[in-house]
């Protein structure tokens, strides 16, 4: 009686282990904020390094082949704005483990180039210790004669020709101004400069 207790309760974990295998341990829902399903690729790095990868378009991405290490999931191609990255997804042998991730690819709108070339500068205007300073000044001397006020965040932005040569000084209350130069490229469209005024 025993010995076919004990066979029974094999066969029972064989049988288990059999269907663990053709159970799917991660199944991926892309969905949008409005919840709709966007065409989107979809992959999983194992912690080994193995890159699996596949692409949402009706239904569910399914990923079979995983082992029993957490993984990490990507929705999203590289390089495009608003990848969603999840890390440490939990992956098991003997059970499916949804994971829902939100994700907007409409908000990656297309930037349509202006009839000539651009150079956006943000400028960020920070103090001694590194805090940005509400309120500072940025003047431009080159390549146009012109004042701004920075924003709570100390910022400032402002659009110039491609190839501009700029210059001017920054200045905060209590604080030294700081002057500053540099000349925009072509090959940097979008540029950013911190100027750190002292005491």
């Amino acid at each position: 009686m025993r010995t076919a207790s004990l066979f029974c309760v094999g066969l029972f974990w064989v049988l288990t282990l059999g269907r663990a295998q053709d159970r799917c341990s991660l199944i991926v829902r892309v969905l949008t904020p409005d919840g709709r399903r966007p065409e989107a690729p979809v992959s999983v790095k194992e912690e080994g390094g193995r890159v699996e990868e596949l692409e949402q378009e009706d239904e569910d991405v399914r990923f079979c082949a995983l082992g029993i290490l957490p993984v990490t999931v990507t929705v999203g191609s590289g390089g495009m704005c608003n990848q969603v990255v999840v890390r440490d997804v939990p992956v098991a042998w003997n059970r499916t483990y949804l994971l829902r991730v939100t994700y907007d690819p409409l908000a990656c709108r297309e930037r349509i180039p202006p009839p000539e070339p651009t150079c956006e500068i943000l400028f960020r205007v920070r103090g001694p210790t590194g805090a940005p300073v509400p309120g500072s000044s940025v003047g431009l001397t080159s390549p146009i004669v012109k004042s701004f006020v920075a924003d709570q965040f100390g910022r400032v932005d402002i659009v110039l020709g491609a190839t501009s040569h700029v210059a001017g000084s920054a200045s905060g209350v209590g604080l030294k101004p700081t002057n500053f130069a540099f000349d925009c490229s072509r090959q940097e469209p979008e540029h950013e400069e911190v100027i750190s005024l002292g005491r």
